[in-house]
């Protein structure tokens, strides 16, 4: 059986049926193989892709007794195939980690690379276990490769297992070797630091260098689970989204007789892949009309596979981009009205949010969101409530009576004062007020005004002539797109539409142009305003 892996490893084909042969003639032998021959014939199973969990039961059986006598490369190989086979067996398992440890200054990077793998693929964790392993495995950092680096970094994150001091030495040693990772490995690489929360930019500034080099070797998934990385770490580099894009765009060969020829590697993400890409967008601020387009395509005809999770997470991309599709946005409604009852709290609050932000009066679908808006009110927590009281407000607007509990509102409205009691002042907004009051017709404009409902805070508040009311928002990056700094997101959006919506024109102050303007002098500052509408 050893001997057939073999071939087969080496590109010879070796028929299933041979192979279960095999298994019937090796099963009577169990009983008389040792440490080399149990190992072997679990590592030819999982090499072959033979699984016959009767069989392996008898030869763990066997083996558990040997497990002392087993050297660190049968103690590998056999991890590694009940990795690869996905054969479960606790007992066994923990007595394969004591065997283990005490032998683990004698295994090799490879060794340790691969033993971190299999514990991983099989979800199984020791934090003992797992703590000798890293010792054992940080003395022997530089001789990992590439590729045992990323297995095991992508291990940790798949287990949970963060060690700071660990991943600190193993970053080091990754970043000298990172030229010659392969685009899986860079992908998983990031995903991994991404799921363990490890932040590092030095090394993502190198990481992202080489794999921007790579891109166009990336598959659509690590292409997906690279963006996800970058938006879930907070690492913006623009230069870098748009080469992905890019990339996700560029067509590959289609081995799909439904589609001949060429087609774009977006087309290919899985429903997942779609929702988290456009998920990482919107927290990036990133918004690419054209991908965009693309992205909607693909995602249309797999609405159906959205989980409630990420039909939520699609509404609240689009709205925080302020991308609007109205054909997709009804074709994602009805998907999502199917799928309602599956919502979660978040998820409910993400799609209340999202249909205000977009202004999306869909009758039917609102009607349908209520009552488990309703049937949840105890249950939102902030930053949900915040989010369900803009909803109530927009409806209040659209004039559509709702049927929310009214203990629900009032613990919106609790939440969303005590977000206005903590509103901070820019160090630019008493700039911006006193550039103002120097304006004709100006001279009342006060600071941090209350609406007379007294739910929104205006940065500069001016009573013009004739009742007109003038909201001066002194707003600052993250009030807007990164890739288009002067785009409102969706936040900005809504605060300024519930803000008109009250009988106030709202002026926007960016405050990159305002430090433009202001370092040039008092003249320059005040055109600034006048080209704005400010008292103009």
């Amino acid at each position: 059986m050893h001997q057939a892996a073999r071939m087969y490893a080496n590109g010879v084909s070796v028929q299933p049926q041979i192979v279960s042969e095999l298994v019937l003639v090796a099963r009577p032998h169990l009983q008389d193989m040792r440490s080399q021959g149990l190992a072997n014939t679990a590592w030819a199973l999982a090499k072959l892709g033979h699984v016959d969990a009767a069989f392996m039961d008898a030869l763990l059986q066997v083996a558990m007794p040997q497990l002392r006598s087993f050297n660190p490369q049968e103690l590998v190989n056999t991890v590694f195939a009940l990795a690869k086979l996905g054969h479960q067996d606790a007992a066994f398992m923990r007595a394969l980690l004591v065997a283990s440890e005490r032998k683990l200054p004698s295994f090799n990077s490879q060794d340790l690379a691969n033993t971190v793998w299999a514990l991983a693929t099989l979800g199984h964790n020791s934090a003992v276990f797992m703590g000798a392993l890293l010792v054992a495995s940080e003395q022997k950092l530089p001789s990992f490769t590439p590729h045992a680096m990323a297995n095991t970094v992508w291990a940790l994150a798949t287990l949970g297992h963060n060690d700071v001091a660990f991943m600190d030495a193993q970053l080091v040693a990754a970043k000298l070797q990172l030229h010659s990772f392969t685009a899986q490995a860079l992908a998983n690489t990031v995903w991994a630091l991404a799921t363990l929360g490890y932040q590092d930019a030095a090394f993502m500034d190198a990481l992202l260098v080489a794999a921007e080099l790579k891109l166009p070797s990336f598959i659509p998934q690590a292409l997906a689970k690279t963006v996800w990385a970058l938006a879930t770490l907070g690492y913006n580099d623009a230069a870098f989204m748009r080469a992905l894009l890019v990339a996700a765009e560029a067509k590959q060969p289609s081995f799909n007789s439904q589609q001949l020829g060429n087609t774009p590697k977006l087309l290919r993400f899985t429903a997942q892949n779609l929702a988290n890409t456009v998920w990482a967008l919107a927290t990036l601020g990133h918004n690419d009309a054209a991908f965009m387009g693309t992205l909607l395509v693909s995602a249309e005809p797999k609405l159906l596979s959205f989980t409630p999770q990420a039909l939520a997470n699609t509404m609240w991309a689009l709205a925080t981009l302020s991308h609007n599709d109205a054909e997709f946005m009804d074709a994602l409604l009805v998907v999502a009205q199917s799928k309602l009852p599956s919502f979660k709290v978040q998820e409910l609050a993400n799609t209340a949010w999202a249909l205000a932000v977009c202004d999306e009066q869909n009758a039917a679908f609102v009607d349908a969101l209520i009552p488990h808006v309703a049937a949840s009110a105890t249950d939102f927590r902030p930053p949900a409530l915040l989010q369900l009281l803009q909803f109530m407000l927009w409806l209040d607007n659209w004039q559509v009576a709702t049927d929310v509990p009214p203990r629900l509102l009032v613990r919106c409205k609790h939440a969303w004062m005590e977000e206005v009691g903590n509103t901070t002042v820019s160090r630019t907004q008493p700039q911006v007020l006193d550039a103002v009051i120097q304006l004709p017709g100006c001279s009342g404009a006060i600071s941090e005004h209350l609406t007379d409902d007294g739910l929104f805070s205006i940065d500069i508040a001016v009573q013009l002539p004739g009742g007109l009311k003038l909201a001066v928002e002194v707003d600052r990056p993250f009030h807007f797109l990164s890739s288009a700094p002067t785009v409102p997101n969706g936040a900005t959006r809504l605060n300024n539409q519930l803000l008109e919506a009250r009988g106030w024109r709202v002026v926007s102050v960016l405050v990159t142009e305002w430090d433009r303007h202001f370092t040039k002098g008092r003249q320059a500052a005040h055109d600034y305003l006048t080209s704005l509408g400010v008292c103009g």
